[in-house]
């Protein structure tokens, strides 16, 4: 069993260790006899030996866990040669583990989140084809990942199930880290010396939770699409669900239409909206019967106050800001307000264990229909914090203060969780890491949707920069956005600038990023 951790009412984590990982390594039997005294014995190559470690590790127990399926795949194109080791059911759970160790390894090791409510793992092959640019095996990294201790995704087993709630939140983070060191110092023969992290949309918040959970765990973390508060988050998705199924709720044509609106006052002639928090776009010309105002996706007054409340920030009755608004995007879009009630009854769900936040406001006895934000986010507040599953802005500038790097980002056009918050919330950490935010930093991707798509490059590589700043001390400063079509071939690059600076338009081409600079809003 790893360690497992609660959370206390004021939010900071007690680590009470209910057992130790086993960290004892069992040796790999010795697979090459060399002969003695022929002179003439060819010693076998890495990838021979490599290849008799993978099959020797299938059935071992390595950190406590059980191996159950171990496979060669050789090298092809610019992927090197790789073991997958599989550990299905850890601990006789549902929690599902890959490390993928490479032939031409280079002592680091890449944890990759999840997203969603998991369920799955997201392999090392997904990511490669997903995420092109990323390339861990290419770049020496063992890599690893998990399903985050459940199979299908479902939140609903969340509230029956204690072990799967518990891994959700945070706990198959730290198994999984730990087990992929045993795994990689039975192959290796030693510990890898750098160990990053990268996740987005959930592994952005698994990637928050290392960072103040483990923080000796890991040397960079990459952190992106979340908004660092997920009781806040929560309230604005459960703020708009309660919406659905009554007459204040914009189709996806509507809020499709009013995004459209917001790009011709406020972007780009890529439809890029460069500077999010120059876009002041009110969509009141879009009121049903303003003059201009098309037919077909017209605005109701309530539709329209619907809109404001979704750019706009969110309050308790007393005036206090839990949730500062997002910014303009395509919220009629598949991760739009359509995704709203499920996540945001998910997570209450998970504060709370109560099966009716799940249920849609449409349906009978749904705790959606009825969503209060002054009675609700006390109590859901609470709950996430004690399951474990929120963060503390004072942990993360912890990680910062002992000198470990931490890289941010966020698609300037994500409809499901706001970039807008997520800088709030990591100005207020990066204040309380005082000099230690020289430590961190924070790229504003324009016009990316959701992790990815929308109408900017939306393709990166922050693995790069984080090796060189953490190997090299080599701090990020200006980077690059990438748009590939199918066949993998670049169409337009971007600037990707470091928060507080911009991409502005000088000259040229408007679809390569040497025709612009990043500079002060």
């Amino acid at each position: 069993m790893a360690n497992q951790n609660v959370r206390g009412s004021d939010g900071a984590r007690r680590r009470i260790t209910q057992s130790y990982l086993v960290w004892g390594i069992a040796s790999l039997c010795s697979v090459f006899v060399t002969a003695c005294g022929s002179g003439d014995v060819t010693p076998p190559t890495v990838a021979q030996t490599n290849a008799s470690k993978c099959t020797t590790l299938n059935g071992q127990t390595i950190g406590g866990i059980q191996i159950t399926a171990t496979k060669r795949t050789e090298a092809s194109g610019d992927v090197p040669a790789y073991c997958k080791v599989s550990a299905t059911g850890a601990h006789g759970t549902t929690l599902d583990i890959e490390v993928d160790l490479p032939d031409n390894y280079a002592n680091r090791l890449f944890h990759q989140g999840g997203g969603g409510f998991d369920g799955s793992i997201p392999t090392v092959e997904s990511v490669n084809l997903t995420y092109p640019l990323t390339k861990p095996l290419q770049r020496g990294m063992a890599f690893t990942a998990s399903n985050g201790g459940n199979r299908d995704g479902n939140p609903a087993d969340f509230i029956t199930n204690a072990t799967q709630k518990q891994d959700y939140s945070y706990a198959a983070l730290g198994t999984t880290v730990h087990f992929a060191k045993a795994v990689i110092s039975a192959f290796y023969g030693q510990a890898p010396k750098y160990t990053y992290f990268e996740g987005a949309s959930n592994g952005g918040r698994n990637a928050y939770l290392v960072a103040q959970d483990w923080p000796g765990d890991y040397d960079g973390i990459i952190a992106g699409s979340e908004t660092m508060n997920m009781a806040t988050q929560t309230m604005a998705w459960l703020n708009m669900a309660s919406k659905v199924g009554t007459p204040a709720m914009p189709s996806s044509a509507q809020w499709t239409a009013a995004y459209q609106a917001a790009l011709q006052q406020c972007g780009n002639a890529n439809g890029v909206i460069l500077n999010p928090d120059a876009c002041t776009y009110d969509p009141a010309p879009l009121q049903c019967g303003t003059a201009g105002a098309p037919a077909a996706t017209c605005l109701t007054p309530a539709q329209l106050q619907t809109v404001r409340q979704e750019i706009g920030a969110l309050d308790t009755g007393s005036g206090t800001l839990l949730y500062s608004g997002y910014y303009w995007a395509d919220f009629g879009s598949s991760l739009g307000v359509g995704a709203y009630a499920t996540l945001g009854g998910g997570f209450a769900g998970i504060a709370t264990g109560n099966g009716n936040w799940l249920l849609p406001a449409t349906a009978a006895g749904s705790l959606q229909a009825t969503f209060n934000v002054d009675s609700a986010y006390p109590v859901i507040a609470a709950g996430l914090q004690s399951a474990g599953a929120d963060h503390s802005l004072q942990a993360i500038a912890q990680y910062l203060t002992s000198g470990k790097k931490l890289i941010s980002f966020h698609g300037g056009a994500d409809p499901l969780l706001s970039a807008r918050d997520h800088i709030r919330n990591w100005l207020t950490m990066t204040q309380l890491a005082g000099s230690a935010a020289s430590n961190a930093r924070f790229y504003r991707e324009a016009g990316v949707g959701h992790v990815e798509g929308g109408n900017g490059p939306d393709q990166f590589d922050y693995i790069g920069p984080m090796i060189a700043w953490v190997e090299q001390g080599v701090a990020p400063g200006q980077l690059t956005m990438t748009k590939l079509d199918t066949n993998g071939n670049v169409t337009a690059t971007l600037p990707d600038c470091p928060y507080p600076t911009v991409p502005h338009y000088n000259a040229g081409d408007i679809n390569q990023a040497a025709s612009y600079s990043c500079a002060s809003s």
